[in-house]
């Protein structure tokens, strides 16, 4: 049978399908009942829908938050290293896998001596908009012979003006906004994307719908519908809500304070049996020490200076007069100090549940004090680590991004363009991620030791002339090592061990040898 009919044949037996596979509309309408719908991915009460632009607005307004913008440069820097001469963080090697070719080499050399300062130019600029916002985009410049010259990475390609059309999962075109009423149609060959791994589902409001079910149901990526990309990939998908939590506790934190600052005292004057000249001359004088002891105290506050002569104040009174200070602040109902609940620890709590949330620790942040006994010795560069992993995300689409440029260079100067297993060249990163690196040499120096640690017990194993059975049992039992690593260990030595006997049985001298070793031993 031929190997398509036997596939077909193959689904229609488990599947129950026939030549022609689909759905009823009766199921469809069934599964309509049961609550299957694209009201679900519209979000809830909680997590509402929102347009393209409202989710970027609150990942622009996330960016100018010093935690945030600090935590996403630090995966930006984690993600790029640097090289501690040059300062260069993208370097394009000739890929080793593929065989020698003098072209293709000359044609890679070529290449890193046009685009690795261009590359080297734009890559922190771009890797920081794409993870705070998903997408990060470049303005490509080009000419005939020549190839990529410049890349625009600045303001007017910034993700939030930049709106990005799809065919399936392939990006096909852009729409950049020049103004209210102004747009550029872009292509490929202008501009370039960097698109980080989509893993959170964010509700947004839906193309046409016809739209959304002709590129279901259709097999051909050419006939596909142009789409608007969907939001997303951005570090700070999760961190909404905490980004929030914490705005409100420094709000309250802050607003406590200043209404605590505020020293106000309410004062009562008995001018009883004073004249009316009296009583103004009286408030006259009075309101007089009270401005000048105002002016004094900012005076004071704004210089930094300490006020140190002694005031003295005469307020000529007739009869029983008295001046009675109601004493208390009136924004603090009647008492001094704080009359709120809100303190620092409230405001710690939602900052490490924002860098969480982020992917990173609040203790690389400039609160180096958070580490604590538990992570030891070495508790930077272990969470620093941590941290680093999400640069990977980076450092992916990073990739895609500069060998899209690449591919632009090449067609432009050498009417080529490469398919990605053929391409000579490859996108490496400077590996001085001083926290990684690290952690592979602590994990490198304890796989030594414990190979140097198992190669000892072997060589104290080996005199002791164990069968294969029990030296099987004992290293899976006691030194825990894998069934089929004992398995070939065991089988190894016992063949060393028959070597050796045949190599001896026959030669008196060499038994006599063994036998002196064994016992100096």
């Amino acid at each position: 049978m031929h190997p398509i009919k036997r596939i077909k044949s193959f689904i229609s037996q488990r599947l129950g399908w026939g030549d022609n596979p689909g759905i009823s509309d009766a199921e469809a309408l069934d599964a309509q009942i049961e609550g299957i719908s694209v009201s679900m991915l519209l979000g809830n009460g909680k997590t509402p829908a929102r347009t393209r632009q409202q989710i970027l607005a609150k990942w622009m307004e996330m960016v100018g938050d010093p935690i945030v913008s600090t935590a996403l440069r630090l995966h930006v820097t984690s993600a790029l290293g640097g090289n501690e001469t040059s300062g260069d963080v993208v370097f394009i090697e000739r890929n080793a896998t593929l065989k020698a070719d003098p072209a293709k080499q000359k044609i890679v050399d070529e290449i890193r001596a046009d685009l690795s300062r261009i590359l080297n130019g734009a890559a922190y600029t771009v890797a920081f908009n794409a993870s705070a916002f998903g997408d990060g985009y470049a303005r490509v410049y080009s000419a005939n012979k020549v190839g990529v010259t410049q890349l625009y990475v600045d303001a007017l390609v910034h993700p939030a003006m930049v709106t990005p059309y799809e065919r399936g999962n392939t990006t096909a075109g852009y729409v950049v906004a020049n103004g209210p009423k102004l747009s550029s149609r872009l292509d490929v060959m202008q501009m370039a994307r960097l698109k980080l791994p989509r893993m959170v589902y964010l509700p947004q409001t839906r193309a046409m719908e016809s739209a959304v079910k002709l590129s279901l149901e259709e097999n051909d990526p050419a006939k596909l519908p142009l789409l608007v990309a969907q939001v997303g990939g951005s570090f700070l998908d999760g961190a909404e809500g905490p980004y929030e939590k914490l705005s409100t506790a420094m709000v309250g934190l802050i607003g406590q304070r200043v209404l605590d600052s505020i020293d106000e005292t309410m004062l009562t004057v008995n001018m009883q049996d004073m004249t009316k000249d009296q009583r103004q001359e009286y408030m006259k004088n009075l309101r007089a020490i009270l401005t000048a002891s105002k002016q004094r105290a900012e005076a004071a506050v704004a210089s930094g200076k300490p006020f140190l002569s002694r005031l003295t104040h005469i307020l000529p009174v007739w009869g029983d007069k008295q001046l009675t200070a109601v004493s208390g602040s009136m924004s603090s109902g009647g008492a001094r100090g704080s009359s709120g609940t809100i303190s620092i620890e409230d405001v710690m709590f939602y900052a490490k549940l924002l860098c969480g949330a982020i992917g990173i620790d609040l203790s690389l942040l400039g609160f180096a004090d958070l580490l604590g006994g538990g992570l030891g010795e070495g508790g930077f560069f272990r969470t620093s680590a941590q941290a680093a992993e999400r640069a990977r995300f980076l450092r992916v689409g990073l990739t895609e991004f500069f060998n899209h440029i690449i591919d632009i260079h090449t067609y432009h100067r050498y009417g080529i363009v490469f398919s990605p297993a053929e391409r000579p060249w490859q996108i490496h990163f400077y590996g001085s991620i001083s926290a990684l690196e690290a952690e592979k040499q602590t994990t490198k120096t304890e796989a030594m030791n414990t190979g140097m640690l198992l190669a000892q017990a072997l060589a104290g194993f080996k005199d002791l002339n164990l069968d294969k059975a029990t030296m099987i049992e004992i290293l899976t039992k006691i030194l825990l090592l894998e069934e089929h690593q004992a398995e070939m260990i065991a089988t190894s030595m016992s063949q060393a061990a028959d070597a050796a006997n045949d190599d001896g049985a026959g030669d008196p001298t060499k038994t006599d040898q063994m036998e002196k070793e064994r016992h100096a031993a």
